[in-house]
């Protein structure tokens, strides 16, 4: 799929609390061809951004020709993001990276950290029609979480205190889970993919990605036998290839 080039403007904005907004983006012909997974490479069209890299944000929904973003405020970049108005414009390339399998008639576990939660809530969302979903979702506090089954914060000022993998263990027997997905920091991808081996596992790797279109090489992690570009051959990769003690 060649991914597109695009000026478009805001059409919706929502601020969920200090870090984290929405923005949403109406453009028909790319709503229709975004799979849970993908990802924009997204730079604000305003003042002060021309000299600014893009920034790689997952796609968080995409229905009625709307594609949704949740973006955490970490820097100049998504502070600029986080700021426009409806009718601002948004420059933007994609979709990119490939998306999830797809599986119907299972037992599914979700897991996301952080910034992890937007491509397994739009997973949750293509999947909920002929699955049983179990979604948990971990933060630092209270603000770093977002509506799932079970939430898990370091602090404990939401849900139960703790990592999101705490229970991951005991739940996979409850639950008769059959396979799992994960977006999330690289420690608890690597956490996560012992305790739930040998079951089917895809993870979504975050990396810094400075292209977004497997040019700089700059975000290639070890899979298998050889390196692989997280924008270009992932940002979804089986878990079981991943070699997790390079990392």
């Amino acid at each position: 799929m060649t991914p597109a080039y695009k000026i478009l403007a805001v059409t919706r904005r929502e601020r969920i609390n200090r870090d984290y907004h929405v923005i949403g983006l109406r453009e028909p012909e790319l709503a229709a061809k975004c799979q849970p997974g993908m990802f924009f490479e997204l730079k604000a069209g305003t003042a002060g951004q021309d000299r600014k890299l893009f920034k790689p944000v997952s796609v968080y929904g995409a229905a009625e020709a709307e594609i949704s973003f949740l973006i955490k405020v970490v820097g100049s970049g998504t502070k600029a993001l986080s700021e426009l108005a409806i009718g601002d414009p948004v420059k933007l390339t994609g979709p990119l990276g490939n998306g999830f399998p797809m599986i119907r008639d299972s037992n599914v576990l979700l897991v996301s950290g952080g910034v992890g939660y937007p491509p397994l809530a739009y997973l949750r969302e293509a999947l909920s029609s002929g699955n049983r979903i179990t979604f948990l979702h971990g933060g630092a506090c209270a603000d770093d979480v977002f509506p799932c089954d079970r939430v898990y914060t370091l602090d404990g000022s939401c849900g139960q205190k703790g990592l999101v993998t705490r229970d991951v263990k005991d739940l996979i027997i409850e639950a008769k889970i059959d396979i799992v997905y994960s977006c999330g920091p690289i420690p608890m991808l690597k956490a996560l993919a012992e305790i739930v081996a040998p079951l089917p596992h895809h993870v979504s790797m975050e990396a810094y990605m400075a292209c977004g279109v497997g040019v700089c090489h700059g975000c290639a992690v070890p899979v298998g036998d050889a390196y692989l570009r997280v924008c270009a051959d992932g940002p979804i990769f089986n878990a079981a290839e991943v070699c997790w003690g390079e990392l």
